[in-house]
């Protein structure tokens, strides 16, 4: 009996061995199965860190592009308004040149306007005193009287009137030019 025993025992220990065994390879599967899991959860975290890089990235280039742009955006704005600022400037500074000349061809019309009326008060006296020049008083006031138009209307040019009477003054300046001017 102690053989039979000897070799049951010997089939349990076998069967036992090899109960563990297998349990020890359901165990080792199942701990393979996870960790294979988890690897690709891992592989699938990795993957999807590696893409959100990338949109970062992505994102991050775009801003720096437009970074870029709106820095050169702003540089072209300094200069444009730096170049407005001169051309202000320098039509201020045309504008109040034209001012002063305006004005100083204003003083000179108004001297000349004076001028001319005292002519014509002069020669209003001779006339008065001697009849016997009526001709000549008749033509220097024609004269006088187309001098001072010609102040008048050259005031009123300087002041901004059209050019129509500039032209009209031209040709009766001129036409009298060819006369003979002389007063005395």
């Amino acid at each position: 009996m102690d053989e039979t025993a000897s070799c049951g025992t010997e089939e349990l220990e076998t069967a036992l061995v090899e109960l563990v065994k297998e349990d020890n390879r359901r165990e080792l599967s199942a701990k393979i199965e996870e960790l294979e899991q988890e690897i690709a959860d891992l592989h699938q975290a990795l993957a999807d860190k590696k893409e959100q890089e990338a949109a970062v990235n992505k994102v991050l280039v775009q801003l720096e592009q437009e970074q870029i742009i709106t820095e050169e955006g702003r540089k072209h704005a300094e200069q444009d308004a730096v170049a407005e600022r001169m051309t202000v400037a320098v039509l201020q500074e045309k504008y109040e040149k034209a001012m002063a000349s305006i004005a100083e061809m204003e003083k000179r019309a108004a001297l000349a306007e004076s001028m001319l009326e005292a002519t014509m008060l002069s020669e209003s006296d001779k006339t008065r005193t001697l009849s016997s020049e009526e001709t000549q008083l008749d033509s220097a006031k024609r004269k006088v009287g187309d001098l001072l138009s010609f102040g008048l209307r050259w005031r009123d040019k300087s002041k901004g009137k059209g050019k129509e009477e500039s032209t009209e003054l031209e040709s009766k300046s001129s036409t009298h030019r060819k006369g003979n001017f002389s007063l005395g």
